[in-house]
Parts: structure tokens; sequence; C-alpha cells
């Protein structure tokens, strides 16, 4: 009686959220393709692993809690997608399945990311890059226009702050305001945090804000504090993505309170990359009571083997988080996106 009680309780927890218009504004693109695509991808151009099945090959994108411990493990999954990401209509066709994937779990807000010079091995230029991405979201729009969509443009930390600043002035042209429907609204850097720190970038920084970008930046997942505190005094970010370790420093959560900086909470990626032991331990609901501004979102859908819609189950469960709690959790995460406010959907606005 208790387990069909449980299931239950659950089914009912999936019906409210899929009844929540939701925003997900920290994803990447090379990690949320469809698994199938790849596999299909895979079997036209070349095998990129020979000898797999599908199976098999699943675990070349995915988190596997058996084989798989550390961030390092994690970035790993994004090898073998991004021999199939070199050319425009792949591009292009990723970008639509991923805008039909989100809507599909009720969805109506996305922010996505992407670094195009990762994406320019076979020739492309990084504004044909974004082309083929814009193009691929503006399909789906005239089919849901509805469906809301911006760019965020990451620079890889590996890559230093020169390649930034260029990055940065390759898509001038291909910002919001210059597109009448998907443009890039944001600046980014991620990649393996330790070895290269928020000053690195510092310029870059100043170049998306002259640039009219708004600002977020990976920090916090794989190093303490200390790195959110650079990101915030030496980068002026409008978010940070992850910032999990913000949970160690009672003064720093009190200076994101204060500052209305968002945090862009990502929990089943947080487990995998080990910035948190246990999602019990995940320092979410501390956030929330201090008044942090907080997006729940998905990080990798396809790496992590999740989905927004089972992001907010997850906070439901493993946190206690009432309906009342999860409508809050969804529209501040809407209200934290980097679209303008002409390119803002009811979800944005706090509906």
């Amino acid at each position: 009686m208790a387990h069909q009680s449980n299931d239950a309780a659950a089914e009912q927890r999936r019906r409210f959220i899929r009844s929540l218009p939701l925003a997900d504004i920290h994803r990447h693109f090379d990690g949320s393709i469809r698994p199938a695509t790849l596999w299909e991808l895979s079997e036209k151009y070349y095998s990129a692993v020979p000898g797999l099945d599908f199976e098999q090959f699943k675990h070349y994108l995915s988190w596997d809690d058996s084989l798989d411990n550390t961030l390092l493990d994690y970035l790993d999954k994004f090898h073998v997608p991004l021999q199939y990401t070199q050319f425009y209509d792949n591009i292009r066709r990723i970008s639509y399945e991923l805008a039909e994937d989100a809507w599909n779990d009720g969805i109506r807000l996305l922010e996505l990311r992407i670094n195009p010079l990762i994406h320019r091995r076979a020739g492309l230029t990084t504004r044909q890059v974004l082309a083929a991405t814009r193009k691929g979201f503006a399909t789906f729009r005239k089919e849901h226009p509805e469906f809301q969509v911006g760019i965020i443009v990451i620079a890889m930390r590996n890559h230093g702050g020169n390649m930034a600043r260029i990055l940065l002035r390759e898509v001038l042209g291909e910002k919001e305001e210059f597109h009448d429907d998907v443009g890039v609204i944001g600046f980014d850097i991620a990649g393996h945090e330790a070895p290269f720190p928020p000053i690195l970038f510092e310029d870059a920084y100043a170049l998306a804000t002259k640039m009219g970008l708004k600002k977020t930046a990976h920090a916090g997942e794989s190093e303490g504090p200390e790195r959110i505190w650079e990101a915030l005094d030496r980068l002026g970010p409008d978010r940070i993505g992850h910032g999990t370790s913000a949970g160690q420093d009672p003064e720093l959560i009190k200076r994101l309170a204060r500052d209305g900086v968002y945090l862009e909470v990502c929990l089943s990626s947080n487990l995998q990359t080990g910035a948190v032991a246990s999602l019990a331990e995940h320092p979410l609901p501390r956030f929330l009571d201090a008044g942090v501004k907080v997006a729940l979102c998905t990080d990798n859908p396809t790496v992590s083997s999740t989905s927004l819609s089972r992001e907010y189950e997850l906070a439901m469960e493993t946190f206690g988080l009432t309906e009342g709690d999860v409508r809050a959790l969804a529209r501040m995460s809407g209200e934290g996106t980097f679209l303008a406010e002409g390119f803002r959907s009811s979800v944005a606005a706090g509906a």
C-alpha cells in the first residue's frame, strides 16, 4: 500500500511539474544532442568508436555511475559529439531537435550555450556555426512561436583570455538585437576551473559589457568559494553557473542575495561531477532560504541522462519542496533570463 501511495505521489508531482511553463537558462549544445542522432551520424560518416552497438556507444555520451567519478570523466563525454558537429546541416538539425526536446519537456524559454570555436574544424566560421544554430531554432519557432530561445556564447578557459576577446568580436553581428528571431544574448566562460582563474578573462568581460551582452560565468563547480568571489569582483557577472561551493561561505551567500546575482543550479550534474557528495547535501535549500536568486537548470541532459522536469522532481523529492515552492522557483528561473524584453515570453514575465 505504501508503495502504491509513493507511486501516486510521484505521479502527482510529475503532473504538477508538467503543468508549469518551465525555463532552462543553463544548457550546453554539445551535451544535449540526442544519442540516436549521433548514432545515425556515426553510421553515415564513420564510426567514431568502431565495433560498438548503440547501447555501448551511449556510454561515450552519458554518465555511468559504475565507471565515471570526476569532473574530467564528465567532460570526456563531449569528445564523440564533436566529431559530428563540424558541419552546417548537422548543427542546424541538432539545434532544431534540441528545441523540440525542450518543448516536449514543458520548456517554453531556453538559453543554449555554445562555443563556436570547437565546431570549426571542418572549415566553418564562427558566424556560420551561429547561423546554423539560429536557423534550427528559427525553424522550430515558426512551428511554435511561443517558444523563446537565445544563445549564450562560451569561451573555453583553456583557450585563454585573448581567444575569448577574439570570439566576442566575431559574434558582434550575431547579437539578438540584429535579428528578428534568435540571436546571441550573453557571454560565459567554461571548462576546467583550477588552472584558469577568472582574472585571465577580466578584459574579455569588460569587452562583453561594452558590447551590451549579459554575462554569466562557470564558477564554484570544482573549486572553492574563493573562485566565485573572484568572478564576482573581476568579471561582474549577472549570473554564476553552478556556484555550488558558495554553500560553504555564509558571507558569500549574503553577497549573492544582496546583489541579486543568480545561481544556475544543476542538481544531477553537480552530483556527477563531485560538486556535492550527495543530493541531500546540495546547498539549494540554503540558497533559497537566504534569498539568493536561483534558476534550476539541466546543464547537459544527454550527459546527465536527465530533463528539466526530472530536475524539478529531484528537488521536490530531495528537499521536500511544496508545489508553491516549485511554482516560485520556476517563475524565478524564467525571470533570470538574458532575453531582451521584446523577446521574452510569459514565462520570463512571471506567469
